[in-house]
């Protein structure tokens, strides 16, 4: 049976390669026989006697900071004096950001990010747009600051439309949202406006049954007949389901608007709105029948 003698071999090899870090294979005598091995047996006994060759780290670990680690110095002592001074902070973050601001006809308050060139649309003109509608940062002191969380949008392929398309629409307040409408007025193409658009002049349907939604308090949270106190006629509407969701939740807070007014329409195309002959999911994507 050569078994017993096989396996005293592999033994001796992986001995003989741990000690000496030479391979065991160039140690073996040839031809191998029961002495031989009774003879490696003796050697790799007494290896352990042999010095062992440095191993070489493949690896080496972070070495920990000279003096070792520190806790940071805390730089306030109670919670009061904490948030004192994180307000000092944000007020000198905020202290060289331009808050000056402007209000519509309709007490809409505005601020231009950028004047455009040319003729400035007026009331019943039609007009290109591309929009943002945005839920207010945390930052939002002045409710046209800072950076907004994007609830819907359109013509920069943030959601189901392309980078580059464009919106016609009535600065009407029969057909657009009564606060984006008031602030189209004196914007000219090329230009990019910020308006604050509070529920009574945007989206929430004026009527007893709307005056008192509830919010539910939870993950997912909706509003409680949403479809009933959200307007269905004017834009700009969310087209996707995410921003349809989205909107339902927040329709009835302040939202921040920014608006890029491309051009000028053609008023039929952009009348078709105003006269409700429009693809009826396309403008109302809230619509009986028209949920993805």
């Amino acid at each position: 049976d050569r078994r017993p003698m096989l396996l005293a071999r592999r033994c001796c090899l992986i001995v003989l390669s741990i000690t000496s870090g030479v391979s065991g294979w160039q140690l073996l005598p040839q031809p191998l026989t029961r002495r031989g091995l009774l003879g490696l047996g003796l050697t790799a006994a007494g290896a352990p006697l042999l010095p062992l060759q440095p191993a070489s780290a493949l690896i080496k670990g972070s070495a920990p900071p000279s003096g070792g680690f520190k806790a940071k110095e805390r730089k306030c002592k109670s919670i009061d004096e904490c948030e004192a001074m994180g307000e000092k902070e944000r007020e000198q973050m905020s202290a060289g950001a331009d808050e000056s601001f402007e209000r519509t006809a309709g007490g809409d308050r505005y601020r231009d990010l950028r004047v455009g060139d040319g003729t400035a649309a007026r009331e019943g003109d039609a007009v290109e747009i591309r929009y943002r509608v945005m839920r207010l940062g945390t930052r939002a002191r002045d409710g046209l600051s800072g950076e907004g969380q994007t609830i819907f949008s359109y013509g920069y392929g943030e959601d189901d439309d392309k980078e580059g398309d464009k919106q016609a629409v009535l600065v009407k307040t029969e057909s657009t949202v009564a606060g984006i409408a008031a602030a189209l007025v004196g914007m000219k193409p090329g230009g990019r406006r910020r308006v604050l658009v509070r529920p009574e002049r945007g989206w929430k349907v004026s009527s007893a049954d709307c005056a008192d939604i509830v919010f539910k308090a939870d993950i997912g949270a909706a509003v409680e007949n949403e479809a009933a106190c959200i307007t269905k006629n004017k834009v700009p509407l969310p087209r996707t389901y995410g921003g349809k969701q989205r909107f339902a939740r927040r329709f009835d807070e302040s939202l921040l608007v920014e608006l890029d007014l491309v051009g000028f329409a053609d008023s039929r195309a952009a009348g078709k709105i105003s006269a409700q002959f429009y693809d009826r999911c396309e403008q109302n994507p809230f619509a009986e029948g028209c949920s993805e």
